[in-house]
């Protein structure tokens, strides 16, 4: 098994040629996060610092190439303080995508060394300085405005198979399709996918956020995203 590196979530980010699969799960319920890294509290995530320090947690369970933080809703010193955390206590194989609804969180973001790339929100718009993916509107929006991804919440392979080569679909599963389906055919349909894309232009992820009832369905994705290592 290969260690994570924000390096190969950049190649698939950026069509280019990548190791292995990389995954985009943002929104991962505190219940089950907390299953995940073994912990439970509401000191995980009360300030900026404990919340960064918990998401590093999920990361290292989960796997994933980077860490996803939501900034959305904090002020610009709390952003500030978030980052900070994030340059300290972030390894250098790893970095953040930082999810902003405003220039002013995109602006703090980008001079930060330690975010590889940031989600967009609403009125927020690309520039030259990171890679971006919209989490919101719709994929052809994101195609005109110079996004490289966009977060589908459901339809990955329909969305796939229209806008390879121009955007990366970032989840697509659908947090209810992982919620209901068994086991075997949520490993099938990632496999499928994985088969498909061969790391181009696809990143593994529900497009939304597993229920916290379904425990077995968000380890069945992330087992087969860890198995493909």
């Amino acid at each position: 098994m290969s260690k994570p590196s924000y390096q190969n979530f950049l190649s698939v980010l950026e069509h280019k040629e990548a190791a292995r699969p990389t995954l985009f799960e943002p929104f991962i319920d505190p219940f089950l996060a907390e299953q995940l890294i073994w912990r439970r509290g509401p000191q995980l995530w009360d300030t900026p610092e404990h919340y960064v320090k918990t998401m590093i947690s999920l990361r290292e369970r989960t796997q994933a190439d980077v860490v996803i933080l939501d900034a959305r809703g904090y002020s610009i010193p709390s952003l500030v303080r978030l980052l900070s955390t994030v340059e300290h206590d972030l390894p250098q194989t790893s970095r953040a995508v930082i999810l902003c609804e405003d220039m002013r969180c995109v602006k703090e973001a980008v001079r930060s060394d330690a975010v590889c790339a940031i989600g967009i929100y609403g009125q927020t718009y690309p520039t030259d300085d990171l890679p971006f993916i919209r989490m919101d509107r719709t994929a052809e929006e994101a195609v005109i405005e110079g996004s490289l991804g966009w977060y589908a919440p459901a339809s990955a392979e329909t969305y796939y198979n229209a806008y390879c080569g121009r955007l990366t679909i970032c989840g697509g599963l659908g947090a209810d399709a992982v919620a209901s389906a068994e086991p075997i055919s949520i490993h099938q349909r990632i496999q499928s996918l994985v088969n498909q894309t061969q790391n181009l232009g696809y990143m593994i992820g529900s497009g939304g956020t597993v229920p916290a009832s379904s425990y077995l369905s968000l380890i069945s994705m992330l087992g087969i995203y860890i198995r493909n290592h």
